[in-house]
């Protein structure tokens, strides 16, 4: 595929790290995950907001001139999702602006989530537990009626790496 402009979204723990790596190899496409996303308040009244409104802008506009081939782990649907499940303030209007300029540019967005989250707690907040979880998982939904991009849906459950992969591939070849 050429130019290929992916996010990876989805709950936590629904393996799109590792998905991401594994795309980047087989679609020989570049990888980016912001590295303070592990130290980050989840909490915190203004990191995210102004990661988007800084670094999502910054970003988005060099894909734009660019025209490179890379897949995000992670995005400003995260923070679409997120901030709306932990009622944090948000800019929805560079949200808007930022989902304009990606789908422009033909970003599309992969969706990972899983059919049960029962029993899950995150490894590294134990306070996204099941129940948090399902709740950004129906958030997402929610994502995806509102976004002007296009979106490829998986389901993780299985943990089959090779077959998520060449869902997301046909996926991507069923958009073209």
């Amino acid at each position: 595929m050429k130019n290929t402009l992916l996010t990876l979204e989805g709950p936590d723990r629904t393996g799109k790290s590792e998905i991401s790596v594994e795309l980047c190899r087989r679609l020989n496409a570049g990888y980016f995950k912001n590295g303070g996303e592990w130290t980050a308040d989840l909490h915190s009244p203004d990191y995210f907001k102004k990661l988007l409104e800084y670094g999502a802008t910054l970003l988005v506009d060099f894909f734009v001139q660019v025209k490179c081939s890379v897949i995000l782990d992670r995005f400003y649907p995260s923070e679409w999702v997120y901030s709306r499940v932990f009622e944090r303030d948000t800019n929805e209007e560079v949200l808007r602006l930022v989902d304009k300029k990606f789908a422009e540019c033909g970003g599309i967005i992969v969706l990972c989530r899983r059919k049960s989250y029962n029993g899950i707690v995150d490894d590294l907040h134990s306070f996204i537990d099941s129940q948090m979880l399902e709740k950004l998982d129906a958030e997402y939904e929610n994502f995806k009626l509102w976004t002007t991009c296009k979106v490829v849906e998986i389901f993780v459950d299985d943990h089959d790496l090779d077959r998520q992969c060449n869902d997301i591939i046909k996926g991507l070849e069923n958009l073209q």
